[in-house]
């Protein structure tokens, strides 16, 4: 039989566009092409794309393949993100169409489960499956099945692919916003590609695509792109805003205002919007006994603290400047979204502390204090990201957590289609037990309604916004699925302390890893009835559960689905579960084959993991990886994770730890492979970017030694390197390669790779300290990474313990002493500015100086450093300074009077000079050292003139005559001697 023509009951395409511009959904998919369309779709095999070649498809329009398309996705996110629900007698007929095939009624049930079976196997990636129990998951099957395989509009493409992801992302037990902290794991690199490659394809249609890009690119954690992205669009617009200060009160008890944080923002044009978009949801109040509702600016001139003085203007922009901080003008709905991006940035890559949660919250306060229409969407969104900082705030935690509860529990109640139990004339229900009523009067009882409660009463139609209205920025603003915003609430729940709260969402939503997974975290803590004690059991009694079948069961069994069982969670017992593994496996059974290895650390679930997912689940391999490494087996570590990044290439973390492990084993030439692979998947700048950096420059410094040791054995041997002569393609590769293993290029590569990561993490004064030696060892030596690296080891450390002496000696060699200096200048030489050898001498003045207490050599260095800019007055004053610390005094005494017979050296540790060998021979080195400067340049300085000489033997002879009975038969007592010989 023929399919019915599109345009036959007036269902042409103009009108399928008018009606998917008016919100209804189901009615296009309703029209005949809908029909022929999800018929099409059903008796489809599973397999992608779809046959061509068939005459009824030939029959719909491409145009209309895109309606039908978009609305089978809008009626998706409509009953799983937005609301409101969905019309039940269309939904019924739109879903028996889904179920309409070649068979009696009977077995359209069967038809359904085959369906739904089908769409889950149809959505898995990598060995990862979506959510199991999305409703509508046909829905969303049918929109990809249209808009992705035949459709032609890429931004549709990258739409649903965006949306596959989401569907595939597990929940996250990290801090801060759990929703966008969590995406950022890749589990599916196959589908990030698409992601990726679809951000590239679709070009720039305008703002409100850049911002929904953006928005993407926060979605793959990649924050530099996002920025970017924004920033362009924002431009785009003219909109501008800033983050700045502005006078007031906090607290109803503040006498003086002080400095808050407020952004200033103010749109181009505000454009007109439908009235229906001036309804919006309820937020809740604050009522606290401290905290004001709303901060309190001061009113006086009305400018804000920095927009008071001229001074004080340049961080602000020129529109912003006369803008009161409480009387702002009304923003667009794009504009608004670019706010809650910007907030949406700064919390999912930044730390979850005080001054992150400052930053963030007066983006989402900006929108929702605008008091002209907002859209339902948006407004929604911008509490959601409200409630995700309060909820890290002592004060504010409660409104936080309450206001999640209740914008969760507006999204659940609109997308939760009604159940109304409806029984038959004298039929008594399933467990044999007469159905019971309440009427009154005589009236017939209502219907029982089953559909869930929200925080406040529940909305009347005319307070509420119509589905066209709030999917108007649903790709813009990115917002969660339902049970997203469900699984973070119940880890706000958790962290405030509430894990019976947690658990009961987790169970209501059926995702069974998540109750394991806290259960299982909360075992090592007792609670009153007892479940923090068996917790790790019980957890391992859920996952056996889903996994496996009862003990002893019969081989029938083995089909049974666990959702089918009527099973009571909380007396589950681990023991009970030790039968054949479930077939068919249940919906992402790679992820629970790894929890219950986790629990059990048993490797072999981990191997079975990775074979149920068809080698592409990269967490199995990772896990069997930190498996071999707990028991010291670096080969078979390697080997997994080897695995798990030939699925999985754009993970950094699993790069990063194959590139340890590559470390540890020797192989270097692997493991700078690895962390270079690790840098170039990732976009943070944090400090484990720094680590890898770090790690990069261990890999080339460690293959920099090797190849100096094939070298050097290659020269005793007799063997030479053969000529460069050839230019052909292959000789040129050989070159390159041979390039690549030149010791000094690999020496340079490990010191760039050090400099990049001591800059990302600019405190860490080992990376530093790996700087300074690597740059010293370069011929010539790199004098302004080497002077850099002592820079930042004296600014971070502040003692002169941190200071390399011998590096410190080079350098001043190399870029100071080595140095020719005009031969007709007169007095005291200043180096030319911009010159190494002047960052050198700056260096040795500002920082070491100041340093030096006991260490005589650093002064030894400042005296030659000052004699080689002709300051001898400098150089005479340095070599004293030096004598008198050998000989133990402090470096401010007075005349050339030793202090103490104590020494300190470089290795901390006190030496008796008239004990310790060591330490005479430096006093003897220091007092020769200081002859010579006053016999050479002593007449130079006025204050010492012809006075040198008996300086100088009084500084002999003060030695002399402490060190006599210790040291008088010594070579350094003959040196001595001389001295004094020559000073008569």
């Amino acid at each position: 039989m023929g399919l019915p023509s599109p345009t036959q009951n007036g269902h042409g395409s103009q009108l399928l566009q008018e009606l998917l511009d008016q919100g209804k959904y189901l009615e296009v998919l309703l029209s005949d092409a809908g029909n022929a369309l999800i018929q099409s779709y059903v008796n489809n095999n599973s397999q992608l794309p779809p046959p061509q070649g068939q005459e009824q498809e030939q029959e719909i329009s491409h145009q209309d393949r895109k309606t039908v398309g978009l609305a089978a996705f809008n009626a998706f996110l409509q009953g799983n993100v937005t609301g409101p629900v969905l019309d039940d007698g269309l939904l019924a007929k739109v879903e028996k169409v889904f179920g309409v095939i070649d068979g009696d009624e009977s077995s359209r049930d069967k038809i359904k489960r085959d369906l739904k079976r089908r769409c889950l196997t149809e959505l898995e990636v990598d060995g990862v499956g979506v959510y199991a129990h999305v409703p509508l998951l046909e829905f969303f099957s049918l929109a990809r099945y249209l808009l992705l395989v035949d459709g032609q509009d890429e931004k549709e493409k990258l739409r649903v692919n965006v949306w596959h992801y989401k569907l595939l992302t597990e929940p996250s037990l990290g801090s801060g916003s759990t929703f966008n902290k969590g995406l950022q794991w890749c589990e599916v690199p196959s589908l990030r590609g698409e992601i990726e490659k679809g951000l590239e394809v679709v070009g720039s249609g305008g703002p409100e695509e850049e911002i929904e890009k953006a928005m993407v690119w926060i979605m793959l954690g990649q924050e530099r792109k996002a920025r970017e992205v924004l920033e362009r669009a924002r431009r785009e617009r003219g909109f501008v805003y800033t983050l700045t200060g502005a006078l007031g009160k906090r607290t109803k008890f503040q006498e003086r205002s002080t400095s808050q944080l407020v952004v200033l923002a103010k749109s181009k044009s505000v454009e007109g919007g439908n009235d229906r978009g001036e309804v919006k949801p309820e937020g809740l109040k604050l009522n606290d006994d401290t905290l004001l509702e709303e901060l309190k600016f001061d009113k006086e001139g009305g400018e804000t603290d920095i927009g008071e003085r001229d001074e004080k203007k340049e961080g602000v922009p020129e529109e912003l400047r006369d803008i009161k901080p409480d009387e702002q003008p009304q923003l667009s709905p794009l504009d608004q979204i670019i706010l809650l991006a910007e907030a949406t940035i700064k919390d999912a890559f930044s730390p979850a502390d005080t001054l992150t949660s400052e930053e963030v919250l007066p983006f989402a306060v900006r929108v929702i204090s605008d008091q002209g229409k907002t859209n339902w969407q948006i407004y929604t969104h911008a509490l959601l990201v409200r409630s995700r900082i309060e909820v890290h705030r002592s004060r504010t935690m409660e409104r936080g957590v309450l206001q999640m509860q209740a914008v969760v529990d507006q999204v659940v109640v609109d997308t939760t289609q009604p159940e109304h139990a409806q029984p038959k004339e004298n039929e008594e229900a399933e467990n044999g037990v007469p159905e019971i009523t309440v009427s009154v009067d005589g009236e017939e009882a209502a219907p029982v309604d089953n559909k869930p409660k929200s925080f406040f009463p529940a909305a009347k139609p005319s307070e509420t916004a119509p589905p066209e209205v709030r999917l108007q920025y649903i790709h813009t603003l990115s917002s969660p699925p339902r049970w997203h915003l469900e699984s973070e609430l119940a880890y706000s729940w958790a962290g405030v302390g509430s894990l019976v709260s947690a658990v009961g969402i987790f169970k209501r939503l059926r995702l069974w890893a998540e109750v394991a997974l806290c259960y299982a975290s909360n075992a090592a803590r007792e609670d009153e009835d007892g479940r923090g004690k068996d917790g790790e059991a019980k957890a391992k009694a859920i996952l056996r559960w889903r996994l496996f079948n009862k003990t002893r069961s019969a081989p029938t069994d083995s089909e049974q689905d666990p959702d089918e069982e009527v099973v009571n969670v909380e007396n589950i017992k681990e023991t009970d579960y030790h039968g054949p593994e479930r077939q068919p496996a249940p919906p992402n059974a790679p992820r629970l084959w790894c929890l219950l290895g986790d629990l059990e650390n048993e490797p072999k679930y981990y191997e079975r993991a990775w074979e149920i997912s068809g080698q592409r689940y990269a967490r199995a391999q990772k896990s069997l990886g930190e498996y071999y490494l707990q028991q010291k087996d670096l080969i078979s570590a390697r080997d997994a994770y080897k695995k798990a990044v030939h699925v999985n290439r754009l993970s950094n973390e699993l790069w990063n730890r194959l590139g340890d492990i590559s470390l540890r084993l020797g192989e270097f030439s692997d493991a700078a492979e690895a962390f270079g692979r690790a840098i170039s998947s990732s976009d943070s700048n944090g400090g484990e970017d720094a680590r890898t950096w770090s790690n990069l420059g261990s890999a080339f410094y460690s293959l920099y030694l090797e190849r100096v040791k094939e070298l050097k054995q290659q020269k005793q041997n007799g063997v030479q390197e053969e000529p460069e002569a050839a230019q052909d393609d292959e000789d040129e590769e050989a070159l390159e390669q041979k390039k690549a293993k030149d010791p000094k290029t690999l020496l340079t590569q490990s010191l760039n790779a050090y400099k990049k990561g001591a800059t990302i993490s600019h405190d860490n004064w080992r990376i530093w300290d790996n700087v300074i030696t690597l740059a010293s060892r370069l011929r010539p030596i790199a004098v302004q990474e080497v002077l850099l690296g002592l820079q930042h080891v004296v600014r971070i450390k502040n003692n002169e313990d941190a200071i390399d002496i011998d590096v410190l000696r080079l350098l001043l060699n190399e870029a100071v002493l080595s140095v020719e200096k005009p031969a007709d200048s007169k007095g005291i030489y200043e180096p030319p500015r911009g010159s190494a050898e002047r960052a050198v001498v700056q260096f040795l003045e500002t920082s070491v100086v100041p340093l030096i207490t006991a260490r005589s050599e650093f002064w030894e260095l400042i005296t030659r450093e000052r004699v080689w800019k002709r300051d001898f007055a400098g150089a005479v004053d340095a070599a004293e300074k030096a004598w008198r610390a050998a000989m133990g005094g402090a470096s401010g005494g007075g005349g050339l009077l030793p202090g103490s017979n104590s020494s300190v050296g470089p290795d901390g540790k006190s030496r008796n000079w008239l004990e310790d060998k060591e330490a005479w021979a430096t006093v003897v080195e220091r007092t020769d050292e200081l002859v010579s400067v006053l016999e050479n340049y002593g007449e130079k300085v006025p204050e010492i003139g012809s006075k040198w000489k008996g300086k100088a033997r009084l500084a002999v002879r003060s030695v002399m005559g402490k060190g006599k009975e210790a040291w008088e038969d010594t070579e350094e007592w003959d040196r001595l001697k001389g001295l004094l010989d020559g000073l008569r």
